[in-house]
């Protein structure tokens, strides 16, 4: 069997897709963090990967603050208040789509990748979630891009 080539699965319509780009952020070994963005700076992507632990409100907590820090402290984003209010768009959207009363005393850890184009941005997370001491953890992963959003 051939191995598929990560540019075969970045590649969409000829150009990195920011949502693909964003999850295999989030998906990719941690061995591979600084490649991967090496790679999509070769393609017009800059890309940061950060990381969120802990649970219930505190992970969500983790997951926004984390997120605006590694996207500031990076410098994938200007420091502004509209930029600010992209990351939280991000987050609430990605929250929401796997948000549930279980998540309030569920714990996890979780990767999450950012991707920046132009003003466009994208966002995804990947990770397992599960109650304390009863062994039943799941994966979650979700992407969201939000275009023509970003001011520089």
């Amino acid at each position: 069997m051939n191995q598929i080539d990560i540019e075969n699965v970045l590649f969409q319509d000829g150009n990195v897709s920011l949502s693909k780009a964003a999850i295999l952020c989030s998906m990719i070994d941690n061995d591979y963090d600084e490649e991967l963005v090496t790679l999509l700076s070769g393609h017009g992507v800059r890309a940061v990967i950060t990381r969120a632990g802990g649970s219930g409100d505190n992970l969500k907590s983790k997951i926004l603050r984390n997120t605006f820090g590694a996207a500031e402290n990076s410098g994938l984003i200007a420091i502004n208040m509209k930029n600010r209010h992209v990351i939280m768009q991000l987050v609430d959207g990605i929250l929401r789509s796997f948000d549930s009363p279980l998540m309030n005393v569920a714990g996890g850890g979780l990767k999450i990748g950012l991707a920046v184009r132009g003003n466009d941005i994208a966002m995804g997370i990947f990770g397992n979630l599960g109650l304390p001491g009863l062994d039943v953890d799941y994966e979650v992963s979700a992407s969201r891009v939000l275009y023509h959003c970003l001011e520089d």
